[in-house]
């Protein structure tokens, strides 16, 4: 598993691509900024809280199937201030930390060999990523919460690679809720709330990433403190499958009672949710779903649900398909804040292959490709293999301009 250079890279070319695009760049800012849909109306920088939720996903995206109740119905019934959608991931079923690494990085499993656990295997160093971004902007707190385990996909030292201040996990949590053997969103979502409020530096904006726990699998145990209350009524049905849609009630329930805090906190703020992938439930229930597919169909059981949602007025908008890896760049360049030309060239990339995973990619006119190099912009694709070499593996020589904002940290 050892990470070998592209066949084309070079530090020389990593600076040519980087020069390239910064000119490129520099010259489209120069033109009138459109106003973005996540944009304040007097500017001011929104609280920007990002939630990584374990396994949540809509399974129905594979195939409809019945249920006594809906499992989703508050998500499912946003709409206003709220962009929805459908986010490609590179793993199903386990490796959280690799959806997190395309999340706040940018980077792409799809450029890593198979098998590779992003924290522990390849992240050895300073990386760039939205919190640094953050940083440079002036926001604060710049915490990391995940009701777990600290140690769980070395995070403890990741996170200090990454620039966090300060990470959170289930030994600051006192007398939690627990479904199952694992602390509930219900009481993480109130331990954000907790750490909103006792933000020291409350005239500047505020910025969490958390990693939930709740809905991790297994699902083949029953519990003395939980009970499926959601039930599968047709011929899919399955004990396992109905466990988890019942954890991902409880996630709804959690997530509205999140969104009923923010409402009513003056400071605008972005919330910003996704799935990290889809849940590892027998697979007797997803044969039963799935039925004969083939490659590009395969690609649903990659598909996770993203919810961003605001306190303020925004434009709302529902995404049909968009990978892992633009989702921080989205949602910074939505929000108006300034985005590094890595962010710049993902969002140019974006208008091309939309969706970009270790798995496959669809291009803009939802063409699936087995591979983003043999889609017709293979040339592009190759620069942002060359790209993320750079600021990952080759970190003694990585193009700091082209990843940081600040002289500080282009240093």
């Amino acid at each position: 598993l050892v990470q070998e250079k592209p066949s084309d890279y070079s530090v020389e070319a990593a600076k040519d691509i980087a020069e390239k695009y910064e000119e490129k760049f520099a010259n489209e800012d120069s033109d009138k900024k459109k106003k973005g849909r996540l944009e304040t109306a007097d500017g001011t920088k929104p609280n920007v809280i990002g939630i990584m939720n374990e396994a949540f996903s809509d399974l129905s995206v594979i195939n409809e199937f019945s249920t006594n109740e809906d499992y989703m119905p508050f998500i499912h019934s946003l709409k206003k201030n709220t962009i929805k959608g459908s986010l490609y991931m590179s793993i199903f079923g386990s490796g959280t930390c690799n959806s997190e690494f395309e999340y706040l990085t940018g980077n792409s499993m799809s450029f890593l060999q198979n098998g590779i656990i992003a924290y522990t295997q390849v992240v050895k160093d300073k990386l760039p990523n939205m919190t640094y971004l953050l940083k440079e902007q002036g926001y604060k707190g710049n915490l990391a919460l995940h009701p777990y385990l600290a140690s769980g996909w070395n995070r403890v030292q990741v996170y200090d690679y990454m620039g966090f201040d300060h990470f959170y996990s289930e030994t600051d949590f006192k007398n939690p809720t627990m479904y199952r053997k694992y602390i509930s969103d219900e009481s993480d979502f109130k331990k954000i709330e907790e750490l909103y409020e006792n933000r020291t530096e409350k005239d500047e904006p505020f910025y969490l990433f958390n990693v939930t726990m709740q809905n991790h699998g297994g699902f083949d145990k029953t519990y003395s403190n939980f009970h499926n209350d959601i039930q599968i009524t047709d011929n899919h049905k399955n004990e396992q499958a109905e466990q988890y849609l019942s954890l991902v009630k409880k996630t709804d329930d959690a997530f509205k009672q999140l969104v009923e805090y923010f409402s009513k906190v003056k400071e605008p703020t972005i919330i910003v949710m996704y799935g990290d992938h889809q849940p590892a439930v027998q697979s007797s229930f997803y044969d039963s779903l799935f039925g004969s597919l083939t490659n590009e169909e395969l690609m649903n059981k990659y598909r996770t649900p993203f919810i961003i949602w605001a306190n303020y007025d925004i434009k709302e908008k529902t995404i049909d398909k968009m990978s892992a890896n633009y989702l921080s760049a989205y949602v910074m360049n939505e929000a108006g804040l300034e985005t590094s030309p890595y962010q710049k060239f993902l969002l140019k990339l974006r208008k091309k292959l939309p969706v970009l995973t270790a798995m496959g990619c669809f291009d803009k006119k939802g063409k699936y490709y087995e591979s983003a190099l043999e889609s017709p912009y293979s040339d592009m694709v190759k620069e942002y293999q060359i790209l993320q070499y750079n600021n990952l593996i080759d970190t003694k020589h990585t193009v700091n301009s082209f990843f940081y904002l600040s002289d500080e940290q282009k240093k």
